[in-house]
C-alpha cells in the first residue's frame, strides 16, 4: 500500500492536469514497448514502434525497465510546460542526482557502460539521452496525440465537474479502482509496495495518462513535487503511428510554419497563447495560422468563456498520418 497523507492545505493545493505530461508518456510508452500487456489497446502501436526504434531510442530502454524503479529525473515537473521545457530540465539534472538515481537503478538491473559516463555528468552522453527522448516523443508519442486527446479530454472534463460539484472525495473512485480515500489519507493499493508520502502543504498534482496501465505511478523521491499519474480508461483500437518521412511532405503542403502549428496542435488542445508559446511564434501569427487551419477543416476551434481552444480533428490527423486516400 502506498499512502499519501494530506493536510487541510494540501486539498486546496491539489490540481488536475488538463493534458498528459509528455515525458511521463515517453517513459510509460517505453515501459509498454517492453511488455506484451494490453495487446488490444497497445499491440498495433507496439509492433510499429518496435520495428522503427532507432539506436538512440533503443538506449532509453535501459533506463526504463517495465517493472520496478525508473529514475525520477526522466520525468521532471517542468515537462508540464511542454516537451522542450521538460527536456531542458532533464539536461540540467545535477551530476549528484544522476549518480544517486542511476545507482539506485543499478541495484535492480544491469546497466550498460554509457550510463557510468552519464552518472559522471558527461555532457555528450546527456545530450544523446535528451536527443533520444526527443526523438521517441516526436516519432512514437506525438503522432498518437489525436487519439490521446480524444480519450483524455472528456475524462478530465468529467473529473473537473466532479470536483466542482461534489468535491475531491467523490473524484477518487472515478480515477482508478486501486485508489481509496479515507481522510486524510489517499491509499494506492499496489503490490509489493509499502510506503508513506507526506505532502506537507505541497498539494498533489494528478496527471492523466494514456500510456499508463495497470496502476497509477508516483515519483520515488519524497522531496520532489508530489505527482500521481493515473491511467485514463480508453476503448480498444489501433493506435496510429505516423511515418516520420511524412514530415517534409506536410511542410511542403502547408508551409513550414503552418505545418509546425498543425503538429503543435496535434500534441494537445490549446489556447492561442499556448499555441504561440509551444510553436515559438507570435500571438498574432498563431491566431492567423489557427484561423486558416480551422477554415480549411484541419483544426476545430471552440470558444470556452473568453478564450478559444484549438484541437486537431480527424481530417487534420489524416494529413499528419498520411492515411488519407
Amino acid at each position: 500500500m502506498f499512502r499519501i497523507h494530506f493536510e487541510t492545505v494540501d486539498l486546496a493545493r491539489t490540481t488536475i492536469a488538463q493534458r498528459p505530461d509528455p515525458l511521463w508518456e515517453v517513459l510509460l510508452g517505453l515501459h509498454i514497448l517492453q511488455t506484451d500487456d494490453e495487446p488490444e489497446k497497445f499491440g498495433p502501436w507496439r509492433e510499429r514502434a518496435r520495428a522503427r526504434l532507432t539506436a538512440v531510442e533503443q538506449e532509453l530502454l535501459a533506463l526504463a525497465p517495465p517493472v520496478g524503479y525508473s529514475p525520477d529525473f526522466l520525468t521532471p515537473r517542468a515537462a508540464a510546460q511542454g516537451i522542450e521545457a521538460g527536456l531542458a530540465a532533464v539536461a540540467a539534472t545535477p551530476a549528484s542526482r544522476l549518480r544517486s538515481e542511476l545507482g539506485r537503478l543499478s541495484d535492480s538491473v544491469r546497466l550498460p557502460g554509457w550510463t557510468r559516463r552519464l552518472a559522471a555528468g558527461e555532457t555528450s552522453v546527456m545530450n544523446r539521452l535528451v536527443h533520444g527522448l526527443k526523438s521517441f516523443h516526436r516519432t512514437k508519442i506525438a503522432p498518437q496525440m489525436p487519439i490521446i486527446t480524444t480519450t483524455i479530454e472528456p475524462a478530465v472534463a468529467k473529473h473537473n465537474d466532479t470536483v466542482a460539484n461534489d468535491g475531491f472525495e467523490s473524484l477518487i473512485p472515478q480515477l482508478h479502482p486501486t485508489l481509496h480515500w479515507e481522510a486524510p489519507v489517499l491509499s494506492v493499493d499496489l503490490p509489493h509496495v509499502e510506503r508513506d508520502l507526506h505532502l506537507d502543504g505541497r498539494g498533489l498534482r494528478l496527471v492523466p495518462s494514456y500510456f499508463c496501465w495497470k496502476y497509477p505511478m508516483m515519483l520515488l523521491d519524497p522531496s520532489l513535487a508530489p505527482v500521481l499519474v493515473y491511467p485514463v480508461r480508453h476503448e480498444a483500437g489501433p493506435v496510429v503511428t505516423r511515418r516520420a518521412d511524412r514530415d517534409g511532405a506536410v511542410a511542403d503542403l502547408l508551409g513550414k510554419t503552418r505545418a509546425r502549428v498543425l503538429t503543435t496542435i496535434s500534441s494537445g488542445a490549446c489556447s492561442t497563447s499556448e499555441l504561440a508559446a509551444r510553436a515559438g511564434i507570435s500571438l498574432a501569427s498563431a491566431s492567423e495560422h489557427a484561423r486558416v487551419l480551422h477554415d480549411t477543416g484541419l483544426v476545430t476551434t471552440r470558444r470556452i468563456g473568453s478564450s478559444v481552444r484549438h484541437a486537431l480533428n480527424p481530417i487534420g490527423a489524416d494529413v499528419l498520418t498520411g492515411v488519407r486516400s
